[in-house]
């Protein structure tokens, strides 16, 4: 019975039909999530081998597993949680683009929403830098080395979860995975907490008994610079409103632990890119991971036995990791009114299906 409902709550992870002694429906930030409880590793290890092998099974949701608590959080895609992972992912790629190394030799890849397993866990983060190497090919030979992509940063994205179980669901992921050197949260932090429109309400009534409205009908096309964040205010219902947007960059300590309750700056920055464009801290915390990974790249390199003058080419150059927070700012304000949007048809179409 569990996994099949955890089964049906990954492919309708926003449906409210879902009811169970052990499902737990909690409201934070601007959605819902479910916390299935009471899951033992043996389930969870069904369910992963399930959507593994079952080709046409299709998971529509994102999703922790927590084995200590025997938890499953369960929480519906939103836009929020890869545009805010995109302009780093840029950055990254611009960066070691620069790089003068053999790229068929080391891959460096940025993912957004992309397993992260070992025998015992397996998570989706945000946001996960993975360097893989493939030594050249021994022609003489009748095998190649299978090479292992070794995980590097990894990051959340806030709107569903709290910063809490964002911290939680990183730690995870450091403590399983020692060869990760940046953890990076997103988070963003809701002027007024979104809720549903009443059923009796003016705004619900003439929704419900109207089509379903297009993009283009639901958000305006024009909006002052001072509601770039919100408040979507349509039908006189508030379907978002954003007060902050928070950066926060962690980094392992010498003896390569993380520590999530550090404030000390030689492991910790954290900056604001709404209301105010603050990240000063954050750019040099993430320029000193970018300079990191290049010499870890480095490492390989000579791990590899290259050439000393493609080495030292390398290690002479000097790239920089720039990220443009403005391309952010306005890339995320699309992401937010997107949501709204999201918000409407999820309304509309689980909570008022009949109507449709």
């Amino acid at each position: 019975e569990h996994c099949a409902v955890i089964l049906e709550a990954l492919q309708n992870p926003q449906s409210n039909t879902i009811v169970s002694c052990f499902v737990i429906v909690i409201e934070r930030y601007l959605t819902l999530f479910k916390v299935i409880v009471g899951i033992t590793p043996a389930e969870y290890a069904v369910v992963l081998a399930f959507t593994s092998e079952e080709r046409e099974f299709e998971v529509r949701a994102k999703f922790a597993y927590f084995e200590d608590t025997q938890e499953l959080q369960i929480m519906p895609p939103l836009p929020v949680y890869e545009q805010p992972a995109t302009h780093i992912s840029k950055a990254i790629n611009k960066y070691t683009d620069a790089l003068p190394y053999d790229k068929l030799l080391i891959d460096v890849t940025m993912h957004l929403n992309h397993h992260i397993q070992n025998k015992d866990t397996t998570n989706i983060p945000d946001l996960h830098l993975t360097v893989t190497i493939q030594p050249p090919e021994d022609d003489s030979a009748d095998d190649i080395e299978i090479p292992k992509p070794i995980s590097k940063w990894v990051g959340e994205s806030g709107l569903s979860s709290d910063y809490n179980f964002m911290v939680r669901k990183l730690s995870g992921m450091c403590d399983s995975h020692r060869d990760i050197d940046l953890a990076l949260i997103m988070s963003f932090k809701e002027r007024t907490r979104w809720q549903q429109p009443k059923e009796t309400s003016v705004t619900a009534q003439t929704l419900c008994t109207s089509p379903a409205l297009e993009y283009e009908e639901f958000i305006p096309a024009c909006i002052k610079k001072s509601l770039k964040f919100g408040p979507v205010i349509i039908h006189s219902h508030v379907w978002i409103d954003i007060s902050k947007v928070r950066y926060s960059v962690f980094r392992h300590g010498a003896d390569g632990h993380f520590d999530f309750n550090s404030k000390s700056p030689d492991t910790f920055a954290e900056g604001t890119l709404y209301p105010t464009v603050q990240m000063s801290d954050v750019k040099h915390m993430l320029r000193d991971g970018a300079n990191t990974l290049k010499g870890y790249i480095v490492s390989l390199m000579e791990g590899m036995n290259l050439e000393v003058s493609a080495i030292q080419l390398v290690r002479k150059s000097n790239p920089v990791f720039e990220p443009i927070w403005g391309a952010a700012v306005n890339q995320i304000s699309s992401a937010i009114y997107l949501i709204a949007y999201c918000h409407y048809l999820d309304w509309r179409h689980h909570k008022y299906s009949k109507c449709k």
